[in-house]
């Protein structure tokens, strides 16, 4: 097997095995979670930036967002310079929510890399920032 093939199944298997780990601890579908993440990293965004970041069209990003607005985790406002723009933001429950999942994550990533020595955790941080800013 190729060095390439090696670290790709490796990537592959971490991926999966963090996914299925939240997915099993978050109240909500993956998407939804990623969404409500994305939204309390910035505050306020409007659907355009939910839909650049995760790379789909507008109504998509509608579409994700909407459950989050009918289970009252976001909420809608018009921007007051541009009434065509609609932005959102958590809602109180929101951010508790989000409070809630961020501490399952930790959780679970402290788990999952709780064996590494600092000086591994150090050198795999340096490699996967490596890998980021060469993208």
């Amino acid at each position: 097997m190729k060095k390439a093939d090696t670290t790709s199944r490796l990537f592959t298997e971490v991926g999966l095995i963090l996914k299925t780990r939240l997915q099993k601890a978050i109240p909500m579908p993956f998407s939804q979670y990623q969404t409500l993440w994305f939204v309390a990293e910035h505050s306020r965004v409007n659907m355009q930036e939910v839909a650049q970041h995760f790379k789909i069209r507008a109504p998509s990003a509608t579409f994700l967002v909407e459950e989050l607005v009918r289970s009252g985790l976001v909420a809608r406002h018009t921007n007051a310079k541009d009434r065509r723009k609609v932005e959102i933001e958590l809602t109180p429950k929101g951010k508790r929510m989000f409070k809630t999942i961020h501490e399952k994550r930790n959780a679970i990533l402290a788990k999952l890399f709780g064996s590494l020595v600092d000086k591994d955790r150090q050198e795999l941080n340096r490699i996967l920032e490596n890998i980021i800013s060469n993208t």
